[in-house]
């Protein structure tokens, strides 16, 4: 082992269904071709004490006791510790369901789960037997546009969800920056790839047809045609509870396979861009660092279930709200008090560092978790290690909207979570600090 550069190995694989199955929303997939076929892929870093698997994977989310077999797996087939294995999310609406979610899709295939969870791990000893010293490269670059906040602000009070108007303002910021992480051969040539982009991964959507690993992977395939000696691209979704992908002149949704592309591209052509321009580093320690909190839900009493007509006034949007959310009321009622827990990692490789949390975390949260960071390049990366729904800012409560009302899975937790994960985020990054 070079003792003055870490070791990286990277791989990819492949994780479609066999056959058709509901996706989370219980809208049926099939499998397309290769062209739109779901990905996982690994990075696994060491040193002389310390191994870490990255992994991130087209799915819609990756659920806590998922993530336990996960690593379970790793740790006895790999022989890389479990809580230093790490693993995100895409977000890919067209996916199978991997976790529960109460009255808005099927639950999980188990058979599924059993091919997911050996396909990450044949990924993840893949990666591991193609280790090499390998240099850094990281940093910030701009988000190539398509990023609209879509909690607008009706003129008379609440929120419009994904629904614009010219004249309505937005209730919160976007994220305009993208932060990539690169692993480089000592021959000059990438072998891994991580990027982290604050934007929701539902471009081609869930509304049924084939299985697509949608706008990060279009990304992904568009950095690996410009970067062929890539092995890996990993997408780390940033914090985005609160955006869309659209278009910002015509306040509409972007969707399709031909969006998705248009995106893709983009982001693709901005990350490698700045890859080229990237100073490589070298990196002789991984530090890691993880904490599992236990946060309370929010008690029935703290509790709305959209009812405030963000996704439409008349009757029939007034009935889906009657019976999509008084199930979950009913539910939550005879659960009584409950809590979750929520993981939070941190790596550091020299001045570059990633922290991960499993929520659908408001954008704000990760712009203040980025200025708070002591490191030169901060990557933070939600819907990772577990899933543990929405997490609003604070003021998003009062004012209502899609990600603040209560559910048994998709959105629980005390309205002041954002603020306890930003915290534990900071001092992760604080402890692996070099």
């Amino acid at each position: 082992m070079n003792a003055n550069l870490i070791q990286v190995g990277a791989a990819m694989g492949n994780v479609t269904p066999l056959r058709e199955l509901p996706n989370y929303n219980g809208a049926l997939c099939h499998r397309g071709d290769e062209d739109t076929d779901l990905l996982c892929h690994a990075v696994v870093l060491s040193d002389e004490d310390t191994q870490v698997a990255l992994v991130s994977c087209d799915v819609t989310c990756i659920d806590r006791p998922l993530l336990l077999r996960i690593r379970d797996a790793c740790a006895r087939k790999a022989r890389i510790p479990g809580r230093q294995v790490v693993v995100a999310a895409t977000h890919s609406h067209a996916s199978p369901a991997t976790g529960p979610s109460f009255l808005s899709g099927a639950l999980p295939d188990p058979l599924y789960l059993d091919l997911l969870v050996d396909r990450i791990v044949a990924t993840v000893l893949a990666a591991k037997e193609t280790a090499q010293p390998c240099f850094v490269a990281a940093g910030m670059t701009d988000a190539p546009g398509f990023e609209l906040n879509r909690r607008s602000m009706r003129p008379g009070g609440g929120i419009a969800f994904q629904r614009w108007d010219g004249h309505w303002p937005v209730e919160g910021p976007v994220d305009t920056a993208m932060g990539f992480l690169a692993f480089e051969a000592q021959d000059g040539q990438p072998v891994a790839l991580v990027v982290n982009y604050a934007c929701h991964n539902n471009v081609c959507g869930g509304g049924g047809g084939t299985y697509h690993r949608d706008l990060f992977g279009r990304a992904g395939d568009c950095l690996r045609e410009d970067l062929p000696s890539l092995r890996a691209t990993l997408f780390l979704p940033a914090p985005c509870g609160n955006l869309i992908c659209g278009d910002p002149k015509t306040l509409h949704m972007l969707s399709g396979d031909d969006a998705a592309r248009r995106v893709g591209q983009k982001c693709a052509g901005l990350v490698a861009s700045a890859y080229r321009r990237a100073a490589h580093r070298p990196v002789s320690k991984v530090r890691f660092a993880s904490r599992v909190l236990e946060i309370p839900d929010r008690p029935l009493s703290e509790s709305t279930f959209c009812h405030d007509g963000c996704r439409g006034t008349d009757e029939a949007a007034r009935a889906f709200a009657r019976r999509r959310y008084e199930p979950e009321r009913r539910a939550i009622e005879d659960r009584g008090y409950t809590t979750c827990p929520v993981e939070i990692a941190a790596l550091a490789l020299g001045d570059v560092a990633a922290v991960t949390n499993p929520a659908e975390l408001f954008v704000e949260f990760g712009l203040e978790i980025r200025q708070r960071s002591p490191f030169r390049t901060t990557i933070v990366s939600e819907l990772t290690n577990g899933y543990c729904g929405y997490v609003p800012a604070v003021r998003a409560f009062g004012h209502g909207g899609y990600e603040t009302h209560r559910t048994v899975y998709t959105s629980r937790l005390i309205v002041d979570a954002g603020k306890i994960i930003v915290q534990a985020c900071c001092e992760l990054l604080n402890a692996v600090r070099s």
